[in-house]
């Protein structure tokens, strides 16, 4: 009587299926023209492990460089205020009774 073998299953435990929006961020590939030199940096970069690709290295020069476009006049004058205190230090009492002195003689809008 010949033997035969049967094949055991062995189950493998399924991979947690994670939603596409958690995976990975949504993009949209575009195309755009830069500058020689900029592009030679960015490949530059992305040789020496400092951005994992191009479009990384450009999508982290955005993030970066958006603060300093910002063109509404109230953040404006915010970060403005917060740099002279940052060099300066917080107003004495004195200089804000000053500038309320000042103010005061302004004409209104």
């Amino acid at each position: 009587m010949a033997k035969t073998r049967v094949a055991a299953k062995t189950r493998v435990a399924a991979k947690p299926r994670v939603a596409k929006a958690e995976a990975k961020p949504r993009v949209a590939k575009i195309t755009i023209s830069l500058p020689r030199e900029q592009v030679e940096q960015a490949r530059e970069a992305v040789a020496r492990d400092e951005a994992s690709s191009v479009s990384g290295y450009i999508s982290a020069a955005l993030v970066a460089v958006r603060p300093l476009l910002v063109t509404d006049e109230q953040d404006t004058l915010t970060a403005f205020a917060a740099d002279l205190i940052a060099e300066d230090g917080v107003p004495s009492a004195e200089a804000y009774a000053r500038a309320d002195r000042f103010l005061a003689m302004s004409e209104p809008d």
